[in-house]
């Protein structure tokens, strides 16, 4: 849970739960019990997953592998950089008069 919450995916958190458990086995002569062996574990956990966040930004991502493309494949308009989604007026999807009860459940239902 703890890996999975830092990292957001399932396979990468069972990856650094293994390698926090490798370290552990590899440094446990270097475990003085000054704490508690779980907030130690604890502390290995989070410098995994903060070496695999840090490993992320380097590794390629799947979009940035492919090969080159020509504008001939290309169809449509580009889009911004960042686009982004916004909610649609209650005006344009909901009736102007009606009963109070009747558009709140109406809006509940759209969004």
């Amino acid at each position: 849970g703890y890996c999975y919450r830092m990292l957001g995916s399932a396979f990468e958190a069972d990856d650094a739960v293994q390698e926090t458990m490798v370290r552990a086995w590899r440094n446990l002569d270097s475990f003085e019990g000054r704490s508690a062996l779980r907030s130690w574990l604890y502390r290995i956990a989070t410098n995994v997953c903060l070496d695999m966040l840090r490993g992320r930004q380097r590794r390629a991502r799947a979009m940035d592998i492919g090969g080159p493309h020509t504008t001939d494949s290309f169809r449509g308009d580009t889009l911004a950089e960042q686009a982004w989604m916004t909610p649609i007026p209650d005006a344009r999807v909901l009736p102007v008069d009606g009963d109070p009860a009747e558009l709140a459940a109406e809006r509940e239902t759209i969004r």
